[in-house]
């Protein structure tokens, strides 16, 4: 069996590595990213940015990143050399009606799907820094025909805990994106207890202790803001089909309450942010509320030093921060550490 991974970014690089230990020297990788991919091939991966080395690909996995219209995942498929009896199952997330579009885009390439190709949806969920893989957790599944359904049944039934079938794809397509506003409306909320709790002097992570000791309820921690890729995205993807004054509220909330960090450090101060990951425990700066953070606090007029154990003081330097070392500050003196204005990103409203 020949699988491909179309997108080697975090969703497709993991997924890429896990399967690549599952069917040795039977799995592939492909970006349009060539720096991406030569990255990989130095590091001895089996990965390619030109299409037309991949033929007789049995499993197609589609992990591209898609784009506000999907964009990324037409263009793969219009270079995918596609055979007969093969699977593509779409892993992205998806704004609602696309897995339609895909359909009607192979029918035109006549293509009768559970016949000449097995299409499935089932849209990837991982939390990095929990989960170790994009197979740890149960996954969804629909499909158009039950063909496909079966088809896709025996691929992932061996990989995952276990396989959510759904009869409507639209469900499969809409239950990702649900999961992701769920939890920005989630933030959302806990970012204004967390205020308000600020406002009247109230300890937040004593209430959410008091909160979560009912078994059905979780009140969430809060940080720089709501980031990532993800939630954002799917905000915006679920917003287009369906018009909510609660989730243009989450939206509203969650750009207050970045406003509110930098209105009340002010200007003409020197301001230590402690984390600048786009989450805890996760190395990477892409889409980080953090980053916005200080280029804003910098904008208003202050000096921003920033200190992230999960990066060295050269990494931080590298890109673009005032590197600020956590053993350094404990060396000065203690005239100079009242000077600045510390933040840390759990406790973002509470300037020490």
């Amino acid at each position: 069996m020949k699988i491909c991974v179309v997108g080697l970014g975090n969703i497709g690089f993991n997924l890429f590595t896990y399967l690549s230990h599952k069917f040795p020297g039977e799995v592939q990788g492909v970006d349009v990213n060539e720096s991406r991919v030569n990255e990989l091939l130095h590091q001895g991966y089996r990965v390619t940015s030109d299409y037309r080395a991949l033929t007789g690909i049995d499993v197609w996995l589609m992990a591209p990143s898609t784009g506000n219209q999907g964009q990324n995942l037409f263009s793969a498929l219009e270079q995918m050399i596609l055979f007969p009896g093969s699977l593509i199952s779409i892993e992205s997330t998806l704004p609602p009606g696309t897995m339609i579009r895909i359909r009607e885009f192979l029918e035109k390439k006549g293509f009768e799907l559970g016949v000449d190709l097995y299409l499935i949806h089932v849209p990837h969920r991982v939390m990095f820094g929990v989960d170790k893989t994009v197979c740890d957790t149960p996954r969804v599944m629909g499909a158009f025909t039950n063909a496909c359904l079966e088809k896709g049944r025996q691929f992932y039934t061996p990989l995952v805990p276990q396989v959510v079938e759904v009869s409507d794809i639209r469900v499969a397509e809409l239950s990702k994106v649900v999961e992701n506003v769920k939890r920005y409306v989630d933030v959302a909320f806990a970012q204004e207890i967390y205020s308000y709790c600020i406002d009247q002097g109230m300890d937040y992570d004593e209430l959410k202790r008091a909160v979560n000791s009912k078994n059905n309820v979780e009140l969430l921690g809060t940080d720089w803001g709501i980031g990532g890729e993800c939630l954002p995205k799917d905000m915006n993807f679920l917003r287009t089909v369906c018009h909510s004054t609660l989730l243009e509220g989450a939206e509203q909330a969650d750009q207050n309450y970045r406003d509110r960090i930098v209105k009340q450090v002010g200007s003409g101060k020197e301001v230590l942010v402690r984390g600048l990951s786009y989450k805890t425990e996760v190395k990477d700066l892409k889409h980080s509320r953090g980053v916005d953070l200080v280029r804003a606090l910098e904008a208003a007029g202050n000096t921003v030093w920033v200190e992230d154990p999960l990066f060295s003081s050269d990494e931080l330097s590298g890109a673009g921060f005032k590197a600020s070392d956590p053993v350094d500050q404990e060396n000065k003196k203690q005239d100079q550490v009242v000077q600045k204005i510390i933040l840390d990103r759990h406790d973002a409203l509470d300037i020490k």
